[in-house]
């Protein structure tokens, strides 16, 4: 990965009865654009990394000598704390929006992830308000991260169910009793595969400026004390997982009644397919293979198309952005449910590099599309014999390189 700037360090440090706490200014790179947050890094050793977002647009406007210019900083209960959460002993990081605008984007939280840990190998936590619950459920629920993620889930907004089923790492759902802006309750109900999970409502405070009661107003004592009673309980239970290099078994599975395949490394997606109940008629096939779960050095992005019913009920995964766009170009009822689903590395004319395998990829070729993806040629080359097309570049038609 590319390496990282600092914009500009402060050195500022903040009194407390706990530690002090140095605050820099960090612009990270990122999609091709950078990422600013405010970083504050305790004096001793962090017990955990925690990503602040805040509700509304998400607009911070941290300045380079570490000042936040909009009224969120001030009005959302996760950054107007930060320091309070920094004093406690927890690296944070105040996550404003990308030099292109855009706010919480997948990618981006993953490279403030990895940043927050090269300085301090601890399990992260990642704390949302208001609207930014969405992209901060999906981030838990898709992160790389297996036990080693934790969400605080303030003042929820709703969230797809889908995403919060993908959960299966702590969460603490705070809000506000007299608050009828929040849809807390609906999400933490959401929440199924959670663990631990624990739901908390608030009272007292005032409910002017800001958004009142949506916003905790009058409750930094009470909500902090909250965040750190749940954090340190449950933090040492968590591991510290890498991004660097991490990779996941993609476990493939086979309905015989469709005589389709699925593939997906995604945990609670595994879980429910073994299960059977929700989702019925799935069965493991014994077959699996790497895949990096973020991006690494000269890695490439495998996005996840969903074929609706008329055109196949399955998945296709693209490799690289090319390949992205043009299927999504040419089949516009497609969805990409998640374009860096995972992680790899593309063959150069057919041939991967040492230290990957050949993934080869074929295709039904029925109305009812359906793809297989595999290491193993001698499986390719029996499903090409049951009429399957073979996929891929080269003489050996190779469509992605897996780590070995």
């Amino acid at each position: 990965m590319a390496g990282r700037t600092i914009a500009a360090a402060c050195a500022l440090l903040f009194a407390s009865t706990s530690q002090a706490v140095t605050t820099s200014v960090v612009d990270i790179p990122t999609r091709g654009v950078t990422q600013r947050i405010l970083y504050l890094q305790p004096d001793g050793a962090a017990v955990a990394n925690l990503l602040l977002l805040t509700g509304g647009t998400g607009v911070l406007r941290i300045q380079p000598a570490g000042t936040m210019t909009s009224t969120n900083a001030s009005c959302s209960p996760s950054t107007r704390n930060r320091d309070a959460f920094a004093a406690h002993g927890y690296a944070v990081a105040a996550v404003d929006t990308a030099s292109d605008g855009n706010f919480a984007r997948y990618e981006d939280l993953l490279e403030i992830v990895r940043y927050m840990q090269r300085r301090s190998p601890v399990p992260t936590w990642i704390m949302s308000v208001s609207s930014s619950t969405e992209p901060v459920v999906a981030f838990a629920g898709q992160a790389p991260m297996s036990n080693g993620l934790g969400a605080i889930l303030v003042s929820a907004d709703p969230v797809s169910a889908q995403d919060a089923a993908r959960v299966t790492g702590p969460a603490f759902v705070v809000v506000h009793q007299l608050d009828p802006l929040t849809s807390g309750g609906s999400v933490f109900a959401g929440l199924v595969h959670a663990n631990p999970k624990e739901f908390l409502s608030l009272t007292g405070g005032n409910n002017s400026g800001c958004v009142g009661y949506h916003t905790l107003n009058g409750l930094n004592g009470p909500f902090t004390a909250a965040v750190f009673g749940f954090i340190d309980r449950v933090n040492p239970s968590l591991a510290f997982v890498s991004l660097d290099n991490a990779t996941a078994d993609a476990v493939e599975f086979y309905n015989a009644e469709l005589d389709h395949y699925f593939l997906t490394h995604v945990a609670a997606e595994i879980a429910l397919l073994d299960a059977g109940t929700t989702i019925k008629g799935w069965s493991r096939t014994g077959q699996s293979f790497k895949v990096l779960v973020s991006a690494s050095a000269g890695s490439s992005p495998v996005c996840r198309f969903y074929i609706p019913p008329a055109l196949g009920n399955s998945h296709f995964y693209g490799r690289g952005a090319q390949e992205c766009d043009a299927t999504k170009a040419a089949n516009p009822t497609f969805v990409n449910e998640d374009p860096h689903f995972f992680h790899m590395t593309l063959p150069a004319q057919g041939v991967c590099p040492a230290g990957t395998r050949n993934v080869y990829r074929v295709f039904s070729g029925r109305a009812d599309a359906n793809h297989r993806y595999m290491v193993d040629a001698s499986i390719r080359a029996a499903m090409v014999a049951k009429g399957w097309i073979a996929e891929g570049d080269g003489a050996d038609l190779v469509v992605m390189c897996a780590p070995a």
